[in-house]
């Protein structure tokens, strides 16, 4: 048996990222960029110059993914330890 292969778009209104099946995607080639996500929302495609702010826990849920807290983003990164040694 096949199984269905999702992707994962940005979504430009929301900002998130939701499951979009092989065959969504491909029934709205040449369309306005519009796709249905496994939530059942509308994603209008967003471009691929920011990343997105979280997962749909929805998509998560029906994808089969486990669904977990949003890391905290403001922990890590070259940023933080320059700020935190210049400061000491």
């Amino acid at each position: 048996m096949k199984r269905n292969r999702l992707m994962w778009l940005t979504c430009a209104v929301d900002g998130a990222d939701h499951a979009v099946s092989d065959a969504a995607f491909l029934a709205a080639q040449g369309g306005d960029g519009r796709f249905e996500a496994l939530c059942r929302a509308t994603v209008w495609a967003s471009s691929l110059s920011a990343p997105p702010e979280s997962r749909c826990e929805s998509c998560a849920t029906a994808a089969g993914e486990p669904t977990a807290a949003p890391a905290d983003r403001r922990g890590g990164g070259l940023w933080s330890r320059l700020v935190s040694r210049a400061s000491a």
